[in-house]
């Protein structure tokens, strides 16, 4: 098996025997194409790759955009920025939702870390930029870019 692939818009992906993956880790984001058990070649994964990296602004914009509206709800129920043990809480605000964190805030707080290309489609991973006490955003999209499910 090839050990590397050039790409010329992403430059060099360098085989992971452990994971089965290319990877490729310059800049911000790391991306990985994975090919473990897929039936597709890395060269149409390359491709698809290519074609999100050039359309990553956009993408992470419209990502962040659905992962808030699938997750700030939680993040407001479950993951509140008061504590819970205060006892000068004034209670009725938080049942109005003086506490809560706006869409906005959320979609700021968020940061992409990590792309990988699937056969069935693609998984990010966002810093949640504290927002769940430093776990990872977990993000499934189609190959539409359409977001499929994300979870903390």
């Amino acid at each position: 098996m090839e050990k590397f692939i050039q790409s010329e818009v992403m430059g060099v992906f360098i085989y992971n025997e452990i994971s089965e993956a290319y990877e490729q880790k310059d800049g911000k984001i790391h991306w990985t194409l994975d090919i473990q058990n897929e039936c597709i070649e890395p060269s149409e994964m390359i491709k698809r790759a290519e074609e999100l990296f050039l359309y990553i602004e956009k993408f992470v914009g419209k990502a962040k955009v659905a992962i808030a509206g699938t997750l700030l709800d939680y993040k407001n129920d479950f993951w509140p920025a008061y504590d819970e043990n205060d006892e000068t809480l004034d209670w009725d605000a938080v049942d109005a939702g003086k506490y809560d964190m706006s869409k906005e805030e959320f979609i700021e707080s968020i940061t992409l870390c990590d792309i990988q290309i699937r056969g069935n489609g693609i998984y990010c991973e966002f810093d949640d930029g504290d927002l769940f006490g430093g776990h990872r955003i977990h993000a499934y999209f189609d190959n539409n870019y359409a977001l499929l499910k994300a979870d903390v």
